[in-house]
C-alpha cells in the first residue's frame, strides 16, 4: 500500500539514529488505532461481500453501472483483507519481515493491483454513466455487444493495474536475510523511482479524478439541460394536452432522466470521498521525490498512520453509500437481511426441534428397555406381586 515509503524508512534507518528522536505513539493511543483500523476493515469487508452478493443474485442488476459496482466490490474486499495487513505489518515491524520469501516476492507485488482496479472501477462507474447519457435513445438493439465490451472493459482494467503497478514492483523487490533478521525491500535507481511515483501519481489519482470530474460535469449538465427542456415543453402545452402532462414521468426520456439522477446521487460522495481519502497518500509520495529525508521526521508514522486511514475509509466507505443514497439497494438489502434472518430462525427451529424429538426417542427407549427387562423376569418367574409394571408409553 506504501511500499515506497515504509521501504526507504527502513533504508535510512539502517545507518541513522535519527529514528529514535521519532514521536513515539503511546501504547493506548496505538491499540485504539488499531482497533479503530480493523474495526473499519471489518465491516467495509462484510459491506462489499453483501454488495457483491446481492448484484450477482439478481438479475436486474446486471447492468454496466452494477457491473462495475461489483467489480469495485471485489477490489475493496482485496484491499481491506490483503493490503491492509501488510500495511500493517509493515508498520509495526518496519526493519524486519516476518511473512516470507514467496510473500515479499510474489503476493506482496500483486496484491498492489487491487488499489488500481478499486481507483479504475470508480472511474468506469462514471465513464459508464457518462456514455449511457450521451448515446442516442435509437441505440438499444445492440445489448449483446454492449455487455461484451463491458466485460473487455473489466478485462482491461485489471490487466492495467497489473502492469503499471504490480508489473514494476515484481521486478524490483528483493528478500535479504541477515543475521538480525529478515528484509523485503525495493531495490531500484533514484530514476526508477521517481518514473515509478509519479505514473503511479497519475494513473492511480491524477487521471482518475480528472476524468470522473469531466464526467460529473457533463452528468450535471445533461440533467439541467433536461429538466430545463420539459419544463418549457410543458409551459407550450395547449391545455387540452394537459392530460400528457401526467405522460411525461413514464417517457423513455424521464426514465433516462432519474437514471441519471440515481447515478449521479450515488456518484457524488463516491468521488468526494475518493478525492479527500487518497489525497494524503499521493501528497506524501510526491513530497518523498522532492524531501527524501521526510521519513526521518519525527512526525512521518503519524502522517503514514493517515495514509493507512485513508485508503480503509476509502475501501470501506463504498457499502455505506450504495445504502445511503440508493433506494434500489436499500429494499434489496432488507430483503436480502431479511431473508437470511428467515433461514436462520427456521434453522433454529429444525435444530431445536431435531433437539427435541431426540430427547423424546430417548425416553421412549428407556421405557421400553424397562417393559422388556419386566418381560424377561417374569418369563424366568423372577417377578412377584410387588414387581411394578411400566406401561410402554409413546409419544406423540
Amino acid at each position: 500500500m506504501e511500499e515506497e515509503e515504509m521501504n526507504n524508512v527502513t533504508d535510512k534507518s539502517e545507518g541513522s539514529s535519527t529514528l529514535d528522536h521519532s514521536f513515539q505513539e503511546p501504547a493506548g493511543m496505538l491499540i485504539a488505532r488499531l482497533i479503530i483500523e480493523v474495526a473499519l476493515a471489518f465491516m467495509g469487508f462484510i459491506g462489499n461481500a453483501m454488495v457483491a452478493f446481492i448484484i450477482s443474485r439478481q438479475r436486474r442488476f446486471r447492468s454496466g453501472l452494477k457491473l462495475f459496482i461489483r467489480n469495485l466490490a471485489f477490489a475493496d474486499i482485496g484491499v481491506l483483507t490483503i493490503n491492509f495487513p501488510i500495511a500493517v505489518v509493515k508498520e509495526q515491524f518496519p526493519s524486519h519481515w516476518p511473512l516470507g520469501k514467496a510473500f515479499c516476492l510474489c503476493f506482496y507485488p500483486l496484491a498492489e493491483m487491487f488499489l488500481g482496479v478499486s481507483v479504475w472501477s470508480i472511474t468506469a462507474i462514471a465513464i459508464e454513466r457518462y456514455r449511457k447519457i450521451t448515446a442516442t435513445s435509437g441505440v438499444r438493439g445492440c445489448s449483446d455487444s454492449s455487455n461484451k465490451s463491458l466485460k473487455w472493459g473489466l478485462l482491461v482494467i485489471w490487466i492495467s493495474s497489473f502492469l503499471v503497478v504490480s508489473l514494476p514492483l515484481l521486478i524490483v523487490m528483493d528478500y535479504e536475510e541477515h543475521s538480525t533478521g529478515t528484509m523485503c525491500l525495493v531495490e531500484w535507481s533514484i530514476t526508477m523511482h521517481w518514473i515509478y511515483i509519479i505514473s503511479l501519481t497519475i494513473f492511480w489519482y491524477l487521471l482518475p479524478l480528472g476524468i470522473i470530474i469531466f464526467t460529473y460535469v457533463k452528468i450535471s449538465r445533461q440533467l439541467q439541460q433536461s429538466n430545463h427542456f420539459h419544463k418549457s415543453s410543458i409551459k407550450r402545452r395547449s391545455p387540452e394536452r394537459k392530460l400528457e402532462n401526467s405522460m411525461i414521468h413514464s417517457s423513455e426520456e424521464g426514465k433516462r432522466m432519474q437514471q441519471n439522477a440515481k447515478a449521479k446521487k450515488i456518484l457524488t460522495p463516491i468521488v468526494v470521498v475518493f478525492a479527500i481519502s487518497m489525497l494524503p497518500l499521493n501528497v506524501l509520495r510526491v513530497l518523498q521525490l522532492f524531501w527524501g529525508d521526510i521519513v526521518l521526521h519525527k512526525y512521518f508514522f503519524l502522517i503514514y498512520h493517515v495514509c493507512v486511514i485513508g485508503v480503509v475509509v476509502n475501501s470501506a466507505s463504498d457499502p455505506l453509500i450504495y445504502s445511503i443514497v440508493s433506494k434500489d439497494f436499500r429494499k434489496e438489502l432488507k430483503a436480502f437481511l431479511y431473508r437470511f434472518a428467515q433461514r436462520l430462525r427456521n434453522l433454529v427451529k429444525i435444530k431445536t426441534a431435531d433437539k427435541s424429538l431426540t430427547n423424546g426417542f430417548s425416553h421412549d427407549v428407556h421405557l421400553l428397555h424397562l417393559q422388556e427387562l419386566h418381560t424377561s423376569l417374569a418369563a424366568r418367574g423372577e417377578t412377584n406381586a410387588e414387581t411394578p409394571t411400566t406401561p410402554l408409553v409413546t409419544r406423540i
